[in-house]
């Protein structure tokens, strides 16, 4: 049986308590008690993010507690019967773009090094500023590009060598993230550029782990760009492919509920990497502490982007027609953003102080409750279980005349995918 021939129903773990820091506050008992939930409403599959900083605070050191917990988390999932996804650099999390300290601007040091070796001394100053959380702050950076840059590339292969070679043979892990969001902080050079540091992360993973089943994820940002990262290129060096759906840009046209931007965000990657492909980030916020329904300005990755906020029945509604539709049209799996909403004392916490709508994204409230979805979930996933086949996949899209002006195409094929629906 390959990769694809089974639909994966899944969502990223936060703790309900301490949300982003899962690895900072980590709680054994409250990860071992909300695994078993998660295995219990129906998800068979759990992603965990690396924090990039958590896990990696110098381009040559690894934190030994993190890696601990991580180990723990690992063995936690595994005795709940759930397959572990970890992500690696995942840049763009919670709404915010999320940069280790020492990889946030032009590395002098590195360069100084390399000179001291013979190679040529050379560096670049970036463009522009770019708002950044590093060292739990708020920082205009210039940040470098993540698919290219010496330094970052080399620090990158250590993370992969080390997570990759201790945690390879663990059971519980299925799938490893190649990276999230890279092109949110630095648009890459060339799309070759971006299929090549897939294909450099792809085999350095499996020079440490040759059963690794590698996964890498396309945004939005990616697909209107020609530099990419482009899906048909992620398909090629990796086993499965994805596409992240996270709100702020959708092409949701103020469309309260409607699953047209999820879908046809799916259907054009799907159809770009010619295969089945994973849906990542599905969600909807939900009122609470006396909120009213409706839209409302949050900020996410350093702009403001237009958000509604549902009933917790309005949510319930979305997440069972989302799921149903995305399944129908076949996708490989659908993952849902969050797990938990996070109590109000943890509200001022980076990133939720500014991203709002991560707060309450959950099917469990802050106060460890289930909410309606809950109940939509566990039906959905009694329906998947019991279908003898998979949906066909999407179609297969012209790739050569999408990416001769990605831009443009990817908002007329919107306006015609979204009136034919």
């Amino acid at each position: 049986m390959t990769t694809n021939e089974t639909f994966s129903l899944g969502v990223t773990y936060w703790p309900r308590r301490v949300g982003p820091l899962l690895w900072q506050r980590y709680d054994r008992g409250a990860v071992r008690e909300e695994l078993a939930h998660i295995a219990a409403i129906g998800f068979d599959t759990v992603r965990f993010c690396l924090l990039w900083e958590d896990f990696q605070p110098g381009p040559e050191r690894i934190n030994g507690r993190a890696m601990r917990r991580l180990e723990h988390a690992l063995d936690t999932a595994h005795a709940a019967g759930l397959r572990v996804v970890l992500a690696f650099f995942p840049v763009a999390a919670l709404g915010q773009l999320q940069v280790p300290s020492w990889a946030n601007g032009p590395d002098i040091a590195g360069a100084l090094r390399r000179a001291r070796h013979g190679q040529p001394l050379l560096l670049v100053r970036p463009p522009g500023l770019i708002r950044v959380l590093t060292g739990g702050r708020y920082r205009p950076v210039q940040c470098g590009d993540f698919f290219s840059d010496p330094t970052i590339v080399e620090a990158q292969r250590y993370l992969v060598r080390e997570i990759g070679g201790y945690f390879g043979d663990h059971p519980a892990v299925w799938a490893w993230q190649l990276g999230e969001g890279f092109e949110r902080v630095h648009r890459p050079e060339s799309d070759r550029a971006a299929s090549q540091w897939f294909a450099a992360m792809s085999d350095e993973l499996k020079r440490v782990a040759p059963r690794a089943i590698c996964l890498g994820v396309i945004s939005p940002t990616g697909l209107k760009r020609r530099s990419g990262p482009r899906p048909e290129h992620v398909a090629q060096h990796c086993a499965l492919a994805g596409v992240t759906v996270d709100l702020p840009e959708t092409p949701a046209d103020y469309q309260t509920r409607h699953t047209n931007p999820a879908a046809y965000l799916h259907v054009l990657a799907a159809g770009l990497a010619e295969r089945r492909i994973i849906v990542v980030g599905v969600g909807m916020p939900t009122v609470a502490n006396g909120e009213t329904a409706g839209w409302f300005d949050d900020d996410l990755y350093g702009r403001t982007a237009l958000m509604y906020r549902g009933t917790a029945g309005e949510q319930a509604e979305f997440l069972y027609t989302a799921l149903e539709r995305l399944y129908t049209d076949g996708a490989a799996g659908v993952w849902l953003a969050a797990y938990a909403d996070v109590p109000e004392e943890m509200w001022q916490t980076p990133p939720l102080d500014r991203t709002r709508c991560y707060r309450t994204m959950g099917v469990v409230d802050g106060l460890g409750r289930e909410k309606p979805a809950v109940s939509a979930v566990r039906d959905i996933a009694r329906r998947i279980r019991s279908a003898s086949t998979l949906p066909a996949p999407p179609s297969a899209v012209d790739a050569e005349r999408y990416w001769s002006d990605p831009e443009h195409l990817f908002h007329e094929w919107w306006r015609e995918f979204n009136s034919s629906r």
